[in-house]
Formats: structure tokens, C-alpha cells, sequence
């Protein structure tokens, strides 16, 4: 064996001009490039379930291995039968990430921008499951009007434009959705849209997801929810390729001036969270006012003065 470790190396690099000699050829090249692009379209969706189902997500509330099959089987159900914006990766991830808020973290969930309430059957489901109350934000009429303002995606190369009224779900239909796909009986609605609705809000927030396409939406969202944020609370966000709603999380003059604070920035800017070889549309902020070292990592690659 300790041969072979040593030789492995040598007869690798004897062999690379071979390599390069058989994969040079275009019938080769063909094949990888068709290889490459059928893999960088698969997502890593499997990865994401088997750490969500071998992990210990929901613990601290008594949720066991099979409560989260159960979940994962109610999220595939929900996604068969109600139009998302979000796919069955990205619920797994919420739903991972609430459950593994602290136990003893006192407060509620908040979604805003609920369309026909996909993403909030998966969220009530998981708040039923952790005794939490999830806070159902929307006006039910769709997008505001944006004055025909250009989006980009800058890493899609995607390009549009919003009109007032996009993406509504009326609200009798998304009660109706979380009756038979989530938990109603966890939800409290809060409707109209946000500069007005969300000065209702009451108590802490432990975790919020955030999905409003628009710029001046997310500030609102911002003004409202993050001085009610715990400590550590995570705020997620599906408009990660949108730079435009992304740069507000960066913008320390805005942060200053609103809200007494340093910009967060955001985990995911322009090309999303990992959850496939190209590209997701979620991401995050944590809100954190205090570095403690005890909750970080040292690594071996950086200087530490003590």
C-alpha cells in the first residue's frame, strides 16, 4: 500500500499527456461538454434531503426522523397541487432552518409575500411542529406598480419587467391552500400592502422569509421586521438574483439612516445559496449586533493574536 501511495501521483502524470492526447479529440470533447452541461443541470437536491432527514433539525422540540419524512412527504404534496415560486429544495431548506431555531428563543415566524401561500404551508407546517405562530404578510393583489423599472439578473443574463398585480393570490384561495396543505390553524394574517399592514406586527421574530421582488418592498419588509429580530434570527430572501432588492442589504447609508445600524450584508448575492451547480435564487441575512468568538470557528489558514 505504501507503494501505491507513492506511485499514484507519478504514473498519473505519465499518463495526463494520454489524457490530454484521447480528450482532445472532438468526438471526446463532444461528450464531456455533453456530460458537463447534464450534470451542471442537476440540482443537489438529494444532498438536501439526506442531511435534513440524518440530521437533528426540530430535536430541541421533540421532532424525530420519521416527523421529518412526514414533512418531506407534505412539502412533495404541496408542491404537486398549489404553484410555487420556490421549489421542493428550497422548502427543505426552510424548513431546516426553522427547525433548528433555538427552543428557547422566544417569538414567532414571518413570511412576506406569500403568493398562493406554497412556501407558507411548509413554513405553518413546521411552526405547528415547534408551537410557533407563523405571520401570513401579504396584500392579496399582487405586486404594487414599480413604474416599469428594468430587472436584471446579472448571472442569468434574465431581463423583465414587473406590472401591478403579477403574482396575486387572492386570499380566500391561500387559506384554502393551507387548510388542506398546511397548518391554518398556526397562521395569523396580516394583509394590505407593507408600508401600512406591517406596523400590525407585534412581539419578537425568530425567523423570517421574505419574497417580494421589489426594492422598495424589501425595505418596508426591512423597516418592520428587523428591529423585532432576535439575536441571531435568520432572514431569508428569494430575490437573491435580483441585485437591485440585494444591494439595499449592503447599503450602510440606508441601514444607518432607518435603522440605527451597519448594513448586514447577504449570503447568495447575485447567483443564491448552493443548491445546484448553477444557480438558486435564495439567500440569507443574520441579524447579529455583537461578534462573540465562542460562536465562530478559528481555522488554520488565518492569524489569532493569542
Amino acid at each position: 500500500m505504501a507503494d501505491e501511495k507513492h506511485t499514484g501521483p507519478l504514473w498519473r502524470s505519465l499518463l495526463r499527456p494520454v489524457y490530454r492526447a484521447v480528450a482532445g479529440a472532438p468526438g471526446v470533447r463532444h461528450l464531456v461538454a455533453r456530460e458537463a452541461a447534464r450534470l451542471g443541470a442537476r440540482d443537489w437536491t438529494a444532498h438536501l434531503v439526506a442531511r435534513f432527514l440524518e440530521g437533528d433539525a426540530g430535536a430541541a422540540y421533540g421532532v424525530t426522523r420519521r416527523d421529518r419524512e412526514r414533512l418531506l412527504e407534505a412539502i412533495q404534496e404541496t408542491l404537486a397541487n398549489v404553484q410555487s415560486g420556490t421549489p421542493f429544495a428550497v422548502h427543505v431548506l426552510l424548513a431546516e432552518a426553522l427547525l433548528s431555531v433555538p427552543a428557547d428563543a422566544q417569538g414567532d415566524a414571518v413570511e412576506c409575500g406569500v403568493w398562493k401561500g406554497a412556501s407558507a404551508c411548509t413554513l405553518s407546517r413546521v411552526c405547528g411542529m415547534t408551537g410557533r405562530r407563523l405571520k401570513v404578510c401579504d396584500s392579496f393583489e399582487g405586486l404594487p406598480d414599480d413604474g416599469g423599472k428594468l430587472h436584471t439578473g446579472l448571472h442569468t443574463q434574465v431581463y423583465g419587467y414587473y406590472e401591478a398585480g403579477m403574482f396575486a393570490g387572492a386570499r380566500a384561495e391561500v387559506e384554502a391552500n393551507l387548510r388542506q396543505y398546511g397548518e391554518l390553524g398556526a397562521c395569523d394574517f396580516i394583509e394590505g400592502y407593507f408600508n401600512e399592514s406591517l406596523a400590525q406586527l407585534d412581539g419578537a421574530v425568530v425567523f423570517g422569509f421574505v419574497d417580494v421582488d421589489l426594492e422598495s418592498s424589501m425595505q418596508e419588509c426591512l423597516r418592520a421586521l428587523w428591529p423585532r429580530m432576535v439575536e441571531g434570527a435568520y432572514l431569508y430572501s428569494d430575490d437573491a438574483g435580483d441585485l437591485a432588492v440585494v444591494k439595499v442589504f449592503f447599503d450602510d447609508a440606508w441601514w444607518r439612516e432607518q435603522l440605527a445600524c451597519d448594513a448586514p450584508g447577504f449570503v447568495g448575492s447575485g447567483c443564491g445559496l448552493p443548491l445546484s451547480p448553477m444557480y438558486s435564487a435564495i439567500g440569507y441575512t443574520r441579524k447579529l449586533t455583537a461578534f462573540r468568538a465562542d460562536d465562530w470557528k478559528r481555522v488554520p489558514f488565518l492569524h489569532y493574536p493569542d
